[in-house]
């Protein structure tokens, strides 16, 4: 049952979202950044994502549409916490009860392993993307 009122909920996400995001106001960096999402598609542009070791592993934009896709195909990626609930530990994002958010991962090219990167998807259809593993979001939706 949850599993298909996820899939219903990023169905929605995907066929209501695509204007909300032309809308002025519609995406912002809570990091102030001049990084942008794209107005044609979910692509965070400008993303620099860091190795273990501090050092630039890959550049460029992510398209977030494949991810969603997948989530809305009910397919997890490998990655034992895909899918999983998201603490909101660092409380970077707005409080909600436990349980409202999910991560999933997106796989960064060039690293062997999950990566750094996640999608946050809140139950209220809220989209936050994080390259540094949770220590910044950027809030897509």
């Amino acid at each position: 049952m949850r599993k298909l009122l996820l899939i219903l909920l990023v169905g929605w996400l995907l066929l209501a979202g695509f204007e909300w995001l032309s809308e002025p106001g519609g995406w912002s960096s809570p990091q102030g950044d001049a990084t942008e999402l794209s107005d044609s598609a979910l692509v965070v542009e400008g993303v620099a994502v860091r190795d273990l070791d501090g050092q630039v592993a890959w550049r460029g934009d992510v398209d977030l549409g494949p991810v969603l896709a997948r989530i809305e195909r009910g397919e997890r990626d490998p990655h034992r916490n895909d899918g999983g609930v998201f603490q909101n530990r660092e409380r970077l994002l707005p409080n909600r009860p436990g349980g409202h958010y999910r991560e999933y991962v997106i796989r960064t090219p060039g690293i062997g392993h999950a990566g750094p990167q996640r999608l946050v998807v809140g139950r209220d259809g809220e989209l936050f993307y994080t390259s540094d593993h949770y220590r910044s979001f950027r809030r897509v939706r």
